[in-house]
């Protein structure tokens, strides 16, 4: 984050009986030069089929925990090289059986005096803002594992001018738990030996979510070629793979 400002953790997880009220701290420290401000807001969330995420009204989304987060303080000052935290606190309701999530952001906010019309006011300039997810994650919820459900040729596509062929993995979460791995993508040319890899690309999943991810390739390839898709998800779950011979004619 720029500044020397941070906020940890990025990612608060929930466990706890139906009924009962949990808390963890979210801490914010400042190693900037100057005193930054903060006011909170707190929303739904959730991803699309690419992964990208799409913001909500919190408490209006089926999978929402927004309206069970309340927060110490609704705004936080640092100083500067201090150190300060804010408590998160989550009521568990009696029927809650699922995972659910919320996003809380953390808006930095620069106070300047407005014009005085009748009175003193307030303007508000927006300088950056962090997210911190939020889950509840019953226990004893099905752990499961990642599927693959497609290898597909997407054909040739054009992005910002620049032509390149797209190769795209479908993969499924079976489990009903949030879940995060990373996908490494190869590519072999099956005359010539020649291997290409990608940048690894990070994966995160909603329960039983399903996602594709794109591998961006020169579009002047030529040959026949094996693409492999290597899926990690730690070492307590098996290695995902998928293949796919695909021969390209620019």
């Amino acid at each position: 984050m720029g500044q020397g400002f941070s906020v940890s953790p990025s990612r608060v997880v929930f466990s706890g009986n139906a009924g009962e009220t949990v808390s963890q701290s979210i801490t914010f420290s400042n190693n900037s030069p100057t005193t930054l401000s903060f006011i909170n807001r707190i929303q739904d969330w959730d991803r699309d089929s690419l992964g990208n995420k799409s913001y909500y009204d919190g408490g209006t989304k089926p999978q929402s925990n927004a309206k069970w987060v309340s927060l110490s303080s609704n705004s936080v000052e640092i100083k500067p090289g201090e150190t300060k935290q804010v408590i998160v606190s989550l009521n568990i309701p009696a029927d809650a059986k699922t995972l659910t999530n919320s996003m809380i952001f953390f808006t930095q906010v620069k106070q300047q005096q407005a014009e005085q019309v009748k009175g003193t006011s307030i303007g508000i300039n927006i300088l950056m803002e962090v997210g911190v997810q939020v889950y509840y994650a019953p226990k004893g919820l099905s752990t499961g594992e990642f599927e693959f459900l497609a290898f597909d040729d997407h054909g040739i596509v054009e992005q910002g001018g620049v032509k390149m062929r797209t190769l795209a993995l479908k993969i499924h979460n079976k489990s009903a738990i949030n879940k995060d791995a990373t996908l490494r993508f190869e590519l072999t040319n099956k005359e010539t030996g020649e291997e290409i890899k990608l940048a690894p690309q990070i994966i995160a999943m909603l329960p039983d979510a399903v996602q594709w991810a794109m591998m961006k390739l020169p579009v002047n390839l030529k040959g026949k070629f094996l693409a492999v898709g290597l899926l990690d998800s730690g070492s307590t779950y098996d290695l995902k793979v998928a293949e796919k011979e695909i021969t390209y004619n620019p």
